[in-house]
């Protein structure tokens, strides 16, 4: 799948402060960027506002409000929930009178995808790769790792094609997964399973789910690091709600909260979404 929209070198506009929306599995993530100034001299979208809610929540018109005029400013959405995601832009049209851009054909991804079913891989992973590729050293390859619901290790190769990667479960998926499928294994959220590192010897019930929850997902990530790419070694990022519980374990990998909205913002900017074109 190749770029259709011309290089963001040969673009004359200057991307305007947009407000991104990003709507997973378990959260709908709104957030107000700004550009400013990247390594590479284009403009990078830079996060000034950003909260959360539930799937189920009301959208934060109040805080949106303190951010932006909600029936004037440019509105990008997208996601790994596509029925969630035509509800929140269904909304947002029906109480601004503006219909928002919503980011849903990959061919207009600043992103070349090398893999069987370009179409059927999450849009998640891909504006993760979009935003990656803006932050990774030049000429090397990437590896980004996104601790959500799931846990997805996807690789850029050095010439910045997205290459496929591993999906496994998250944290709390794989705490519920125990929960649920047990008769006795009590369910720890993601707060109970951190900060503080777990010991590898449970002595406890709770203990020993935190150690193997954890360790596992560690390990897992650790594996998949070194047999996904070879020398020399990959350039790291972490995202997603666990990333911060990962962080510990890879040091030297920066953590980038929500990397999909970066992805998301450049490609809107990129093809001028959500932008009244």
């Amino acid at each position: 799948m190749k770029t259709l929209p011309p290089s963001w070198e040969h673009r004359t506009i200057v991307p305007s402060p947009l407000l991104a929306i990003d709507v997973g599995n378990s959260r709908i993530k709104y957030g107000w960027f700004v550009p400013e100034n990247s390594r590479t001299g284009r403009a990078w979208p830079m996060c000034q506002s950003f909260t959360a809610t539930t799937l189920e929540a009301p959208t934060p018109w109040d805080q949106i409000r303190g951010w932006a005029d909600p029936l004037a400013c440019p509105v990008a959405v997208a996601g790994s929930n596509p029925a969630v995601v035509e509800r929140v832009a269904t909304h947002w049209e029906a109480t601004t009178g503006r219909r928002p851009g919503v980011v849903r054909d990959r061919s207009r991804l600043p992103l070349t995808v090398a893999v069987d079913a370009p179409d059927k891989v999450g849009l998640d992973r891909l504006l993760n790769a979009v935003a990656a590729n803006e932050l990774r050293p030049a000429d090397q390859s990437a590896l980004v790792i996104d601790s959500g619901t799931a846990t997805t290790v996807d690789l850029l190769s050095a010439d910045g094609v997205f290459r496929g990667g591993a999906i496994l479960p998250g944290f709390a998926l794989s705490s519920q997964a125990l929960h649920h499928y047990t008769a006795l294994l009590p369910q720890l959220s993601l707060a109970d399973l951190g900060p503080d590192e777990p010991a590898p010897l449970g002595r406890n019930t709770r203990e020993a789910l935190r150690s193997g929850i954890y360790w596992g997902q560690v390990g897992a990530v650790r594996e998949l690091i070194a047999r996904i790419d070879g020398a020399p070694a990959p350039w790291l990022v972490l995202t997603g709600g666990g990333a911060a519980w990962l962080s510990p374990q890879f040091p030297d990998a920066p953590v980038v909260p929500s990397l999909a909205m970066h992805g998301l913002v450049l490609t809107a900017w990129r093809n001028e979404v959500g932008c009244g074109s």
